[in-house]
């Protein structure tokens, strides 16, 4: 794992035109996917996090060992397995226990990340530390009630939309750029 800050800025993403067109796809299916259980099966708002979390992995599975998703991945799976077993349990989130489970999840799912790079597997100081800041500020969101974002499973699939959107879009500039 890359851990000094003051190495230059560099592109550690160098995904080929194929390679992100691969993540695009799996990316697009998990927006598709956390909508068809959500709002279509009726699975709970909760399971949210896992969904994502496994798209991330799944986007990453997809670059192998490239790739800044592994972290994210790895931080959202292992949180949302948590707040899934607090919520199924009945428990409520406005306790300190809940917010203290959260935090022990997301560092378990950064060591879990880093150590991916243990198995060669790109994963940047970065990479953990951004997953871990979006998960909070996204609970954080969740918890305050925030209009547009709070159980609004359509604001995170399209999000996921965009993502996939934007693969799409560099894998096409690759192809001209070539």
């Amino acid at each position: 794992m890359t851990t000094r800050t003051t190495d230059r800025p560099r592109d550690t993403d160098r995904a080929t035109p194929a390679l992100r067109r691969t993540r695009a796809l799996v990316i697009l299916t998990g927006a598709a996917v956390l909508l068809l259980l959500v709002r279509g099966a009726g699975v709970r708002f909760y399971w949210l996090p896992v969904v994502l979390g496994v798209t991330y992995l799944a986007a990453g599975a997809a670059g192998r060992s490239r790739g800044p998703l592994w972290a994210p991945g790895w931080v959202l799976t292992v949180v949302g397995l948590a707040e899934a077993a607090w919520f199924h349990a009945g428990r409520p989130a406005d306790s300190f226990e809940f917010a203290e489970l959260t935090l022990l999840a997301a560092g378990a799912g950064a060591v879990l990340a880093v150590a991916m790079s243990l198995l060669r597997v790109h994963v940047t100081a970065m990479s953990v530390a951004m997953a871990v800041l979006l998960t909070g500020a996204f609970n954080l969101a969740e918890a305050k009630g925030v209009h547009g974002i709070s159980g609004n499973v359509w604001f995170y699939a399209a999000l996921l939309a965009v993502w996939g959107g934007a693969e799409l879009l560099l894998a096409g500039r690759a192809r001209v750029d070539v």
